[in-house]
């Protein structure tokens, strides 16, 4: 399973949630946050449906296209 990082930071961008507030909502760390949207980690069913709640995601299909995305450009990390 890889995560859409650039359209997840793109969608938390606009809803206006800091990162902070949704790491909160998660139950994680803001550094266990950014594990996950960076791919160095996962995120699990029930954070996945939390983050779909706090950013409006409505659709099977957007949802598939972040969180299970197939081609995803990664970001070497440094």
């Amino acid at each position: 399973m890889v995560t859409d990082t650039k359209e997840l930071n793109r969608m938390i961008h606009e809803s206006g949630l800091t990162k902070s507030y949704i790491a909160n909502k998660l139950g994680i760390t803001l550094y266990a946050f950014q594990r996950k949207r960076e791919n160095k980690s996962q995120f699990t069913a029930e954070q996945i449906k939390i983050l779909c709640e706090l950013l409006g995601i409505k659709s099977l299909h957007e949802k598939e296209r972040i969180f299970f995305a197939q081609n995803v450009d990664k970001m070497p990390t440094i």
